[in-house]
This record gives structure tokens, C-alpha cells and sequence, in this order.
């Protein structure tokens, strides 16, 4: 499912911040995007079994929670 070279049409409308740009905002995260990510990571490194992938969710969440942002989930 999605938009096929959905990135590549938004490319001219990408910009890129500081994470600390976001600090009091609401931020939309797309979930899915996130674990799909993360698990290709730890997969690369042989690191399934420890669940790398849940502690670099843990600390992009933290990051976040940090800078006071609002989350909201979308999967």
C-alpha cells in the first residue's frame, strides 16, 4: 500500500530541520515507516534478538518527549 514514488514527488518540498525545531510542536509520526526502518537495521546487523529495533524507537520517542513535542501515531 501507498503512494508509489510518493518521495520522490515531494522531493522539491523537502526540508530539512534541526530536531530541536520541533520543540513544543505536534508531530505526526508515521509508525509503520519507523519499525520497517529500524528492523532492516537490526537485521543488517544480525540484531533481531536483542530487539535493537524497539530501543532505537525508545530513543527517537525520548528525543521527542525530551523537546516536549505532542505525538501522534499514525500507522
Amino acid at each position: 500500500m501507498g503512494v508509489k514514488h510518493l518521495w520522490d514527488i515531494l522531493e522539491s518540498c523537502k526540508k530539512t530541520i534541526p530536531l530541536h525545531h520541533l520543540q513544543n510542536k505536534r508531530v505526526c509520526i508515521d509508525l509503520s515507516c519507523w519499525m520497517v526502518q529500524l528492523q532492516s537495521v537490526s537485521r543488517t546487523h544480525n540484531c533481531m534478538r536483542e530487539k535493537v529495533y524497539l530501543k532505537g524507537l525508545f530513543h527517537r520517542l525520548r528525543a521527542l518527549l525530551a523537546l516536549n513535542c505532542s505525538l501522534i501515531f499514525v500507522t
